[in-house]
C-alpha cells in the first residue's frame, strides 16, 4: 500500500538545486519551505504506514546522506483550509464540523487537534479520511494519529543506527489478544540489540533492504509459518524474537528461503505445524544454537 508523508527535515533547503533535483528524479518528491521549515512531501510503500516510513527514510538517507529527518509535519488545517482543499464553502465545512451533515449514522467529524488563536485546527489526514465517506477525499493514504506517534518516536533510532553503519530495527508484532506479551518482547529486544557483537552476527544474512532489519516479536504458541507471514512475502531475511518460559530472550536470525549459511528447520525435526515454542525447546536442549541462522521455508 502506498502512503504519503510530509517530513520536516534539516540538512537541505529549497535553494539546494542538486538536492531538489535528486528528490524529484528519484522519488517524484517535493521539497517545500513552510514557516522557516524544510518539508519533504514524499510517498512510499509498505504493509502499513510505519513500514512505509521506515523504507522511505532509509532510502532518503542513502540518496542524500546530509539529510536529517526530524519528524512528521502534522499538516494542521482550519475551516478555511478545509474548504479550500475540498472546493466547498466555509458554511459547508461548518455544517460538517457541527454535525449537521454526516455521511452515515455515527460518522462524526474528527475531533480537533487543538486551537490556534480562537479557532480549532484538525489533522488533515483525519479530515481527509472522513471526507472519503462523502467521496470528497483526495484518495491519498496518510499515517493516522497512532501511526504518526510511532513514526516520530522511531525516527531518531532509525537515523542513529544508519549513521553508525547499522540497519535500523523494525520490530513487528501481531495485534491480537497476546499484544501485551508481544510488547514485553519488544522491551527486551530494545536492550538486547545494544550488544554490538550479537548485532553484527544478526545482520550477516542477505536482505532486500540493507538499511532495515525486520524482527518479528512472537509468543511461544505462534506457528513458525505465521512468523514468515509477518516477515512479509518480499523479505529475504530478518530475525525472530521470543521470551521463553524462563524469561530469557531468544533472538534468532531467520530466512524466508534457504540461504547460504542457514539451517532448514526441517533438518532439525520441525514440520509445517511447528510452533515458536518447539524451536525454543530445541535451542534450550542444544539441538541448535540460538545464534544459528534458520531457514523457515516449508514445502507443502
Amino acid at each position: 500500500m502506498e502512503f504519503e508523508f510530509s517530513f520536516i527535515v534539516d540538512g537541505i533547503s529549497v535553494d539546494d538545486d542538486e538536492a531538489v533535483a535528486a528528490l524529484y528524479e528519484n522519488y517524484d518528491a517535493l521539497l517545500l519551505s513552510q514557516g522557516g521549515k524544510s518539508v519533504i512531501v514524499i510517498s512510499g510503500e509498505g504493509g502499513d504506514a510505519v513500514q512505509a516510513a521506515h523504507s522511505v527514510i532509509g532510502s532518503l538517507k542513502s540518496t542524500l546522506p546530509q539529510i536529517s529527518v526530524l519528524r512528521l509535519d502534522s499538516d494542521l488545517v482550519g475551516i478555511s483550509d478545509i474548504a479550500s482543499r475540498v472546493g466547498r464553502t466555509r458554511q459547508n465545512v461548518l455544517q460538517w464540523v457541527n454535525g449537521a451533515r454526516i455521511a452515515s449514522e455515527g460518522n462524526a467529524f474528527p475531533q480537533p487537534e487543538g486551537t490556534v488563536g480562537r479557532s480549532h485546527v484538525w489533522r488533515w489526514a483525519e479530515v481527509n479520511s472522513w471526507l472519503d465517506s462523502l467521496d470528497l477525499g483526495d484518495g491519498v493514504n496518510r499515517p493516522d494519529r497512532e501511526q504518526s506517534l510511532i513514526i516520530d518516536l522511531m525516527v531518531l533510532q532509525w537515523l542513529q543506527a544508519m549513521e553508525q553503519g547499522r540497519p535500523a530495527i523494525e520490530a513487528l508484532a501481531e495485534q491480537d489478544e497476546r499484544a501485551g506479551d508481544r510488547m514485553r518482547v519488544m522491551n527486551f529486544l530494545g536492550e538486547a540489540i545494544q550488544d554490538q557483537t550479537f548485532s553484527d552476527e544478526l545482520i550477516k544474512l542477505p536482505r532486500k533492504d540493507m538499511h532495515r532489519l525486520k524482527i518479528v516479536c512472537a509468543v511461544l504458541l505462534d506457528p513458525l509459518s505465521k512468523v514468515i507471514g509477518k516477515l512479509g512475502p518480499n523479505e529475504v531475511s530478518g530475525a525472530l524474537a521470543v521470551i521463553s518460559d524462563e524469561g530469557e530472550l531468544h533472538l534468532t536470525p531467520i530466512a524466508a528461503t534457504p540461504l547460504p549459511g542457514t539451517v532448514p528447520v526441517a533438518s532439525i525435526g520441525l514440520g509445517a505445524n511447528a510452533t515458536v515454542g518447539d524451536l525454543v525447546l530445541l535451542q534450550r536442549n542444544g539441538t541448535v544454537k540460538r545464534e544459528t541462522p534458520l531457514s523457515l521455508g516449508f514445502t507443502s
